[in-house]
């Protein structure tokens, strides 16, 4: 692969993982007024989730570090975790969401923290370029 596909596939995933944070961010905004109403520690989950969404976002705006992918796509697998449990058996104190599958804003969120898995994981699975050009093996003398 050439320095330009390469750089224009580290650019598109970057960019697709920084929409899914932002999506991410952009749905726990919206709900948080809501899960404060419900149960204060949920409405306090999800503004940490919109803080760690935006510093993550930031971080893999400003370096191709591969480790800052990872722990977007772990931050992204965790808040889908989270959500699935809250839907399955429900959180301490708060079990109004258990089978309620069809919201709206949960579907979207979904969404965005697939697209962060799925592009973290396809990176990380990638086969890597070696860095030092293959050399051919010298003959041997007979």
């Amino acid at each position: 692969m050439s320095d330009l596909q390469n750089a224009v596939n580290d650019a598109l995933t970057r960019v697709a993982v920084i929409a899914g944070l932002g999506g991410i961010a952009v749905v726990h905004i919206l709900q948080a007024p809501e899960a404060f109403e419900s149960t204060f520690y949920v409405g306090f989950l999800f503004c940490c989730a919109v803080v760690v969404s935006l510093v993550l976002a930031a971080a893999v705006a400003a370096s191709s570090d591969s480790r800052v992918l990872e722990a977007a796509g772990g931050f992204a697998s965790l808040v889908l975790l989270l959500y699935v449990i809250s839907r399955c058996f429900g959180l301490p104190a708060f079990t109004d969401d258990v089978g309620v599958w069809n919201e709206p804003l949960g579907l979207v969120s979904m969404v965005f923290e697939g697209l962060v898995i799925c592009v973290t994981a396809a990176t990380m699975s990638a086969p890597r370029m070696a860095t030092a050009p293959m050399r051919r093996p010298e003959p041997q003398p007979s």
